[in-house]
């Protein structure tokens, strides 16, 4: 009984390695494709660094020059604030010697007014008794021997 096993164990044997055999092949060729599609990539990586590098290149070279823009527009930006807070300090003094100079002005009017309200009254004054005495004068010429009528100041 010995031989029909050791046949049966040679025919696994041999069954065993072709199936092995068989599959050493199919992966072979498994392996073959995947390289070749592997091969198929980097190739297609490649070609796409190559074409990309300009486009990345022209990229590199627009963010440098917005990066310069953005930089010129905030120095101008800075110096335009300054020049506002300069001139806004500026008219804020000028208002300021103005606002004194107006209170000064009012000040001077006031006076001017007062001493033109005094120089007005005692004008008034004066030509009132000035024709006072001019009407008392000429009735005195008129009538020397009546009694001069004082007329009163008010009319």
């Amino acid at each position: 009984m010995e031989e029909p096993l050791n046949l049966t164990i040679q025919v696994i044997q041999a069954l065993a390695v072709l199936v092995v055999g068989v599959g050493m092949i199919m992966l072979a060729r498994a392996l073959r494709r995947i390289k070749r599609s592997l091969d198929k990539v980097d190739n297609a990586l490649d070609s796409i660094g190559r074409d990309a590098r300009p486009v990345l290149d022209r990229a590199r070279a627009v963010g440098e020059n917005l990066n310069f823009i953005v930089m010129s527009v905030r120095k101008e930006v800075e110096h335009a604030s300054e020049t506002i807070s300069r001139a806004n300090e500026r008219l804020e003094a000028a208002l300021d010697v103005a606002e004194d100079r107006v209170q000064e002005l009012g000040a001077l009017i006031e006076v001017v007014q007062g001493e033109v309200e005094d120089t007005l009254l005692t004008a008034t004054s004066t030509l009132r008794g000035i024709r006072t005495g001019a009407k008392l004068l000429r009735r005195r010429g008129r009538n020397d021997d009546e009694e001069p009528e004082v007329e009163d100041p008010e009319e």
